[in-house]
């Protein structure tokens, strides 16, 4: 009896082992086969254009009435003054006064339009972390190897590409067949609703439907990506959701010098210490599930056989990947309580106690699920749990399809410019103007064609941000192949 459950126990290892390696042994490459294109060689003058456009504080600020719209109108002037066939060939209109929207008339009315997108506003600079900076943050320092000042990449780098890429090709007399729009926005780092969502809003207004749209997101990564030795320029086909919760606690206060057993401030503690320690639970489909689909062919032999048997190896990759911050937040609804206010004085109990926590949705999930969740995980009647009033939040977006010709396009052009790179959908765990557009674009890519380590993905809001004077180069080739690839056909 013993022989025959050992017999039977061997077999179904042989099995399983079987079946683990014809599965890893059939995985296929999901990188297309394209011929690297040869850059278009570029003037200077490319690299002190985008110097100096980092030198316009375009700032956008919390508080509406910090914001110097006179910085904005000196950008567009510099924009129409170096761009002048953008300026005068293209219909060009001003949204809201500071957002602009331009159109480039295609041959072809029967094609849906494109649309291309950047923002010109940028976060503002700490001021005392300046001695952090190689150089002052709105001075445009051209060095050797790089552009410096905010905006470099986060994320005039694309709008002045984008501009680069379209004068260029207008020099040329470059006819598109297919109609395309830029967007370039002026207020996405506090949520766009003043210029992005306006644009969405014409576009729906004029029922125009777009064939793709492609906005900031995704970048070309370098060291990130665990398990994979070249770069990975990953393209955002969903973007999280966002949601701002209150936790408030109201308490009747009193002398510190006779405490009662729970403080307001004991209770809203022990809520936050709740959430945290029940996280959201993990998962490895969905639109991470295609990102391993389309990196795990590349990777080595064992990382391969993972990814291809995730049924069985889902605890083993989740517990590998979940050692990184961006990794984690790929796969699960992230909470993260970033503000707490309470208290008067040190010898004072606190009549209220509130803290702030901000959740960053996955697909699937919904503002309304994560609001009876945080409440039953806090469990206790005494916490009121609501959404801020500062922001309404915003659903996860719906995922683009990877199967489709646009998304074709995308990782063609890729390949072309940058033939060293793989190429892999992901969810983008930021926030960009382009969940504004979900009502007018079925596809919605995220992308910027930059390089990236981890150490440059510190830089962004950060201090000393930079963009190499080399990868700028490679943005412009990328939209000038992007266009004619997206508007020839």
């Amino acid at each position: 009896m013993i022989k025959k459950l050992i017999l039977l126990l061997v077999c179904g290892i042989v099995l399983l082992l079987g079946i683990v390696l014809g599965r890893t042994l059939m995985v296929k490459s999901k990188q297309l086969e394209v011929s690297a294109i040869p850059h278009i060689d570029l003037d200077e003058v490319v690299v002190s254009r985008f110097s100096e456009a980092i030198t316009y504080k375009t700032i956008s600020w919390q508080d509406p009435s910090k914001m110097d719209s006179s910085e904005f109108f000196t950008f567009h002037d510099f924009l129409a003054e170096e761009f002048p066939l953008m300026d005068s060939l293209l219909e060009k209109q001003y949204i809201n006064e500071l957002t602009i929207l331009y159109k480039w008339q295609g041959t072809d009315n029967g094609l849906k339009p494109v649309l291309f997108m950047a923002h010109q506003d940028v976060v503002p600079v700490d001021s005392a972390k300046l001695d952090l900076w190689e150089a002052p943050p709105f001075s445009g320092e051209v060095s050797e190897e790089y552009i410096h000042g905010r905006g470099t990449q986060d994320v005039k780098c694309q709008l002045m590409a984008l501009h680069e890429a379209a004068e260029c090709l207008l020099a040329k007399g470059y006819q598109p067949k297919r109609t395309m729009y830029f967007s370039f926005g002026h207020d996405e780092e506090i949520g766009g609703a003043e210029g992005a969502k306006k644009v969405a809003e014409y576009l729906e207004g004029n029922n125009i439907e777009l064939e793709f749209l492609v906005d900031e997101g995704g970048t070309v990564l370098s060291g990130v990506v665990p398990g994979v030795s070249q770069p990975v320029a990953v393209v955002g086909t969903a973007e999280k959701g966002y949601v701002t919760f209150e936790l408030v606690v109201n308490d009747k206060g009193g002398h510190s010098s006779m405490p009662p057993k729970e403080t307001a401030i004991g209770i809203l503690s022990n809520a936050v210490a709740r959430l945290e320690a029940n996280p959201y639970p993990m998962t490895i489909t969905g639109v991470t599930g295609q990102l391993f689909d389309y990196i795990g062919p590349e990777m080595s032999f064992p990382m391969k056989m993972a990814m291809a048997n995730r049924w069985l190896f889902k605890r083993l990759v989740i517990n590998e990947l979940s050692k990184g911050n961006s990794a984690r937040a790929t796969m699960h609804t992230t909470t993260a309580p970033t503000i707490i206010h309470a208290g008067t004085k040190e010898n004072v109990l606190p009549t209220t106690a509130k803290a702030i926590v901000n959740h960053r949705i996955l697909p699937g999930h919904t503002i309304e699920y994560l609001l009876q969740r945080d409440r039953e995980v806090i469990d206790d009647e005494r916490v009121e749990v609501k959404k801020h009033t500062m922001h309404e939040g915003t659903e996860a977006s719906p995922v683009a399809d990877i199967n489709s010709e646009s998304f074709k396009i995308l990782q063609t052009t890729i390949s072309e410019v940058f033939p060293d790179v793989i190429v892999a959908p992901f969810l983008d765990v930021g926030g960009t103007d382009s969940k504004h557009f979900h009502g007018v674009a079925k596809n919605v890519y995220r992308f910027q064609p930059i390089r990236m380590d981890s150490e440059a993905l510190q830089r962004i809001h950060g201090n000393n941000e930079k963009h190499g004077i080399d990868n700028y180069k490679e943005s412009i080739n990328f939209f000038i192949r992007l266009i004619e690839n997206s508007t020839s056909r």
